[in-house]
């Protein structure tokens, strides 16, 4: 009966134990579900930090690589898809960086930098309608975005709506954050088309003061004030001489013809 008794308590002893074991391998389990999980966000944080590295360090092309590998693991992450979007642009990928963004641009809910990234695409592409297009969607969804109103002012200039453009320039300018010296080159180039001379001389003037290494500020400098020069020393227009009064006809006399 003991024998029994001891075969019993030793048998449900195992079942215990197994069920334990098993308890045990479940919960190592989700642990290592839980494990990858954080893994992967360390790996694409990894990749941030890489591809913010690369970039201040100007490794353009490293920087490309490491976003693209994050995009393939994030593809559904705008933010991710902008940033690729934008390094794809700046080594002329244009046709890749407009394909990869567009889903994020035509959606309404995406983020307004996804429109103001498009609209830079778009200039690149030449399509100056579209850029339009899509920096008015940016800053109808973001009135702050700065970079928006810039290449709205380029898409306007393009088309020949100057005096528009102008006032999408100097709104960027209000706002702008870090270099101003691409938006005030080209409000300067847009007054200048406007006949503007003196206020786009004296915008070059202080861009130069701020930035005297830059080529073509230098070079746009000297050929606004050509111009300047130009038409300070244009001769004026002669008012034309007023017509000489012929005698009227009386309504019975016929006019001589020579």
């Amino acid at each position: 009966m003991t024998s029994k008794i001891s075969k019993t308590i030793s048998k449900t002893a195992m079942m215990v134990s197994a069920c334990a074991l098993l308890a045990a391998c479940q919960t190592t389990g989700s642990s290592t579900a839980a494990g990858h999980a954080a893994g992967d966000g360390s790996v694409d944080a990894a990749l941030e930090r890489a591809a913010a590295a690369s970039s201040a360090s100007g490794d353009k092309r490293q920087s490309l690589s490491i976003l693209e590998k994050l995009y393939k693991r994030n593809s559904e992450d705008p933010q991710v898809a902008i940033d690729y979007a934008a390094a794809l642009r700046e080594a002329e990928y244009l046709n890749q960086a407009a394909m990869v963004l567009a889903p994020f641009a035509n959606d309404k809910k995406s983020p307004p930098a996804a429109k103001t990234e498009y609209a830079a695409i778009q200039l690149a592409l030449g399509n100056n309608k579209s850029a339009e297009e899509y920096a008015v969607k940016a800053v109808t969804q973001d009135e702050n975005d700065y970079r928006a109103y810039h290449y709205l002012g380029i898409a306007l200039d393009s088309q020949g709506m100057h005096k528009e453009a102008e006032r999408a320039f100097r709104k960027a300018l209000d706002m702008w954050q870090g270099d101003p010296i691409p938006v005030m080159n080209n409000l300067a180039l847009n007054l200048a088309s406007q006949d503007f001379l003196d206020e786009a001389v004296a915008i070059l003037e202080k861009a130069q003061t701020i930035a005297p290494d830059r080529i073509e500020v230098e070079r746009n400098l000297r050929i606004v004030r050509t111009l300047q020069q130009s038409a300070r020393h244009a001769p004026k227009p002669v008012a034309k001489p007023a017509a000489a009064s012929k005698p009227a006809v009386k309504a019975n006399e016929k006019p001589v013809s020579n």
